[in-house]
């Protein structure tokens, strides 16, 4: 069950770094893009710091086995990349 998820997961992950290549290279050298990126980074650190705290709590309270422990880190490379392109097709939408 874990690898049918982290497989889908590792997929979308894969389209959204995609995304995040094309965007940066078209749009990434001018202002808006920069402006865009900053604030989309900023987003995804939370995102990232929030998902470890979530992943290191739940290694305490019920100790993950390896193959556990590469879901919660799959789904965090996920949770991180798919925040990054979300806030970047929010934000050219706004700016």
């Amino acid at each position: 069950m874990f690898n049918v998820i982290g497989i889908g997961l590792s997929f979308v992950g894969l389209v959204a770094v995609i995304f995040l290549w094309y965007f940066i290279k078209k749009e990434g050298g001018d202002e808006r893009g920069d402006k865009i990126l900053g604030i989309a980074g900023m987003t995804v650190y939370f995102a990232f710091l929030l998902g470890y705290l979530i992943i290191f709590i739940i290694n305490i309270k019920m100790p993950l086995n390896g193959e556990q422990f590469n879901f919660a880190l799959t789904c965090l490379f996920a949770l991180v990349v798919i925040s990054y392109s979300a806030t970047i097709i929010v934000l050219k939408k706004r700016y």
